[in-house]
Formats: C-alpha cells, sequence, structure tokens
C-alpha cells in the first residue's frame, strides 16, 4: 500500500516502580484526560449459557456490537451474546481460524448488506501473525481478507486492532517486560486484498507509532479510539493493569490496577462511557468474567 508520512520514532517511558496497590490508578501529571476508571461486575457468561453447551478454549478477544458481545476463545470458538436479554445467541467453531484469537474488534464495515454484523477483525496472534477480517453471523464466520505485516520491529507475536471512528488499523506487540509498539496503517478495503485475499502491510506503510519502553509488562488485548489506546496487561503472577496510552504524546497517561479482580485481563472493547473488558479464569472456559470501567 501506498505510504503516506512515516513519523520519527518517538522514546518515551513510564516505569512503575514496584507491585502498585490495589486499586490504584496513576495519571501521568498534566494530562487532562483523567477517567475515574471505577470497576464493575458485568456478568460471568457461564450464567448466561446452558449447561449442555461445551466451551472450549482459554477466553481471549471481546467485541461489541450495539446489545451483542462476541467471546472469542483459543483455537477459534465464538459465543454471541445478547447483553439485554442476558443469554447466549449462538456458540460455534470459526470457520478456517484456529488461532488463539487474543484480540477482536468491529469496524463499521459490512462485507454485504445481508451481513448481520460489521467486518470483525481478529488476531491470530501467533504463527503469521494474522488478522482475520470475517464476515460473521450468529451460526458462523467466512473469512473475507487476511492482513499481515510484513515490516520490523515487533519481536513475535503481534495484534491488531482498529480505531473504528476515524479508520485506522493499529498493529501491537513487543516483548514481555520489555517495550511495547503499537503502529498505525490506514485501514484496508476489501479491495486492497490481492488474488489470494490478502493484504500485506509493510513498513512503508506505516503512518505513525509509538513505543513505550516501560510500564506494560505482559500485553493482552487492546484498543484505540482517537488518540487513546486502552491497554490491558499482565497474568498471575504479575500485577493485572489497565493502561491508557495517549498516543499523540507517546506516553501512558493511567494505569488502574486491577488485582483485586484477580482473573487474568484479556480483549477490551468501548461502548459509550465504558471500557469493557473479559476475563479469563484458569482452567475454566465457561467462565468468562465481564467488567466495565467508566470513562466518564
Amino acid at each position: 500500500m501506498k505510504k503516506l508520512f512515516l513519523a520519527p520514532l518517538f522514546m518515551t517511558a513510564f516505569l512503575i516502580a514496584g507491585s502498585i496497590a490495589r486499586g490504584q490508578i496513576i495519571p501521568t501529571a498534566g494530562d487532562s484526560f483523567n477517567p475515574p476508571l471505577e470497576s464493575e461486575f458485568v456478568c460471568d457468561f457461564a450464567d448466561w449459557t446452558p449447561e449442555d453447551v461445551e466451551i472450549v478454549g482459554s477466553t481471549q478477544g471481546l467485541a461489541m456490537y450495539k446489545k451483542y458481545a462476541v467471546v472469542l476463545h483459543d483455537k477459534g470458538m465464538c459465543c454471541i451474546f445478547d447483553m439485554k436479554e442476558k443469554k447466549l445467541v449462538s456458540a460455534f467453531r470459526l470457520e478456517g481460524n484456529s488461532s488463539h484469537c487474543n484480540n477482536a474488534c468491529f469496524s463499521t464495515t459490512r462485507f454485504s448488506k445481508e451481513s448481520v454484523f460489521p467486518l470483525l477483525y481478529s488476531s491470530e496472534c501467533g504463527g503469521g501473525n494474522c488478522c482475520y477480517v470475517t464476515d460473521l453471523s450468529f451460526n458462523g464466520g467466512k473469512i473475507v481478507q487476511k492482513i499481515y505485516f510484513d515490516g520490523s520491529g515487533y519481536a513475535g507475536t503481534i495484534d491488531w486492532c482498529i480505531d473504528v471512528k476515524n479508520g485506522y488499523l493499529y498493529t501491537y506487540g513487543g516483548i514481555n517486560g520489555s517495550y511495547k509498539l503499537l503502529k498505525k496503517f490506514h485501514l484496508p478495503t476489501l479491495s486492497d486484498s490481492d488474488s489470494k485475499g490478502e493484504v500485506h502491510l509493510t513498513d512503508e506503510d506505516v503512518l505513525d507509532e509509538t513505543r513505550i519502553n516501560e510500564g506494560i509488562n505482559i500485553w493482552q488485548g487492546s484498543f484505540v479510539e482517537g488518540k487513546y489506546a486502552f491497554l490491558p496487561d499482565g497474568y498471575a503472577p504479575h500485577d493485572l493493569l489497565l493502561h491508557i496510552v495517549d498516543l499523540k504524546k507517546k506516553t501512558i497517561v493511567k494505569t488502574k490496577n486491577l488485582n483485586d479482580l484477580i482473573d487474568e485481563p484479556e480483549g477490551i472493547a468501548i461502548q459509550g462511557k465504558w471500557a469493557y473488558v473479559v476475563f479469563h479464569t484458569s482452567g475454566q472456559p465457561r467462565h468468562s468474567k465481564l467488567y466495565r470501567f467508566n470513562l466518564k
């Protein structure tokens, strides 16, 4: 894809020294964005799932659209919940996607006028680090595009997320216990696909990048809205955290400790004034616990 501009690399750091007290929120001085991030338990999806429905694979990505929450599990299981009716609508294996499904988000574009949902973008998080673009329905999903990043800067797996309102695609990764890197791209259209249905992004397609050298230990899901990235972090025995990164200032502006919630934070989605995070209960894939954190 054609390069518009490549912003210079800014190295910024935010050091969290030692363990953060339970529930503590640390804002960066002088930043005006200071959401409360008070936690509220929404549900344990096991309570909404019939006993005869088998859920397999650890809880991973979360995507939300109107009244529906889509929870993805390791190896490609997809569970769709009706948040108003408080019930499981359907559960199935994603066709052609048996990946880790580490992150998920909806765009605003539909594959066709018959599509039930906007296109779903999910992260392979391994192998070729593919972003699977899926036309999702209540009974299954068809992969309509695969996106790859063939450029530099990452060591190991990467995730993908979308700034839905502004039409940008981000890669997110790094090294556990070391730097994290977000790269910004124009969101490819379906017509950008090659004959194999693939898009291969390179360093020339990078519009901007944000490098965080310290402060984020173990990256989990990701969600970008405007100039802010919302990034869950950690698993036991490490601290469990939720970070907000200012992509213009290129620094962490707020960190909330989630240790009192015990389970591992995974996928994240934003609806209205709430940031929703799904938590993985070790060894119990049915028990995907959903919390929300107020942004206003």
